[in-house]
């Protein structure tokens, strides 16, 4: 029997612990933001803040990722990890107190600088202490147990902002709001998680956890760009996407009207559900279905991008679940094959690659939120066609650049313009 790899194991909880945090914050910010908010709480006000509150993170990852890689390199990957934990522990102890808009903005700034970093080191970790032959389950495993927490997340705000937590100790009364409690919650999970890892999580200093390239601090060492841009350009469309989607629509649900917070929550905890079931699916019998792992990011971007305008159409419960799951499948199409292109593409860059993928990532998840509330100010529905419509024109480059070519259609255009000005001299 294989034995069971204890330092993968604690990774894999760390990054669920980390993402149940995301789940978490999605359904509830929009409600927090206007309880909090003095005067009138009118739309465009919740959606700025919503969107500049979501953006800090992927911001903080951006700039931080790259330092923290190097600390990585120096120390392993166990003493950014702990620490990561404890910033992710410290911003819920914040929130949860969080009696002002200037305190949330304090809770997720901290916070960010100090786990933004931890999905990309763990992703790292994971990829530095499993073989090659075990590389793509290892990543579906890691984007399931993402996809997990970000099912707990939505499931754990919805259950919990039902009504204030009281505790009462002899002649001492302390009262949570109900939009606290979830935070409350995260940072208890977070502190036993910090526990566990610090007892148990193995160091071990792993050249492939690197984030960014051992060669000086050249962003693109030679040949790495052509190499890769596809990969990194194609993370960074697909989580504009996801974070766009998943900003706008607590705030399409809450400004209609008709739901809850809990339907908020029940309704990503859905489509975290779909991605969570299928990945590890995608990820073993995906090529029975299309044998092409690139064809399957294609059709993953067209099926998500198809689905995004009919949320703007659909006004029952049944119908927006159906969607959400729906959504869900595309993307799961798209995780697990980019995660394991982007560590099987190039073996001696393959640390360099994650980390310029969580940059990318990264990117995509600011300018998402950004650019979806900002649409959103203008009109409820226009993030949801404009989204939508970048992922299917981002399909269908892809289909045209695989099909049965071994360029994509970058290159395509690039050599046609070379034989086009040949031709004229």
């Amino acid at each position: 029997m294989k034995k069971i790899n204890s330092n993968l194991l604690i990774s894999m909880l760390c990054l669920f612990v980390v993402m149940i945090g995301y789940g978490v914050l999605m359904p509830v910010l929009p409600f927090f933001i206007e309880r909090l908010m003095t005067g009138v709480a009118v739309r465009e006000n919740i959606a700025f803040h919503f969107g500049i509150l979501t953006a800090i993170y992927p911001v903080a990852l951006v700039f931080t990722a790259p330092f923290w890689g190097r600390i990585a390199d120096r120390t392993g990957p166990k003493m950014p990890i702990i620490l990561g934990l404890g910033g992710f522990t410290l911003m819920q102890v914040i929130i949860s107190f969080s009696t002002t808009l200037t305190m949330l903005y304090v809770a997720r700034i901290l916070g960010s600088l100090f786990s933004s970093f931890l999905v990309p080191v763990i992703i790292a970790n994971i990829t530095a202490i499993t073989q090659k032959a075990d590389r793509t389950k290892a990543m579906a495993w890691a984007g399931t147990a993402v996809s997990a927490g970000v099912v707990i997340g939505p499931g754990i705000s919805g259950l919990l902002t039902q009504s204030d937590l009281h505790l009462r100790l002899q002649t001492i009364h302390i009262m949570f709001n109900r939009f606290n409690v979830p935070f409350l919650t995260l940072a208890i999970l977070g502190a036993l998680t910090l526990a566990v890892a610090l007892v148990f999580l193995k160091n071990k200093k792993q050249s492939v956890v690197e984030l960014t390239s051992s060669k000086g601090h050249v962003l693109f060492p030679p040949g790495k760009w052509q190499l890769f841009r596809e990969i990194l350009l194609l993370s960074l469309v697909i989580q504009l996407g996801i974070t766009s989607f998943e900003s706008v629509f607590p705030l399409f649900i809450k400004d209609g009207g008709s739901f809850s917070v809990a339907f908020v929550g029940a309704s990503l905890l859905v489509c975290g559900l779909v991605m969570a079931i299928l990945q590890p699916v995608v990820a073993k019998w995906g090529t029975v279905i299309i044998p092409n792992p690139e064809k399957q990011i294609a059709a993953g971007l067209l099926i998500a991008g198809l689905t995004l305008p009919l949320f703007v159409l659909s006004e029952s419960k049944i119908a927006l679940f159906l969607l959400i799951g729906i959504f869900g499948l595309g993307a799961s199409l798209v995780i697990p094959n980019l995660l394991a292109r982007v560590s099987l593409k190039d073996e001696s860059s393959s640390g360099w690659a994650i980390g310029m993928q969580s940059s990318f990532g990264g990117i995509g998840q600011i300018v998402g939120p950004v650019t979806g509330t900002a649409l959103y100010m203008l009109s409820p529905s226009v993030p949801f066609f404009v989204t939508g419509g970048l992922l299917i024109a981002t399909s269908c480059v892809e289909f045209y650049g695989f099909s049965g070519k071994s360029f994509s259609v970058f290159d395509h255009l690039i050599k046609k313009r070379k034989i086009h000005l040949k031709a004229k001299h």
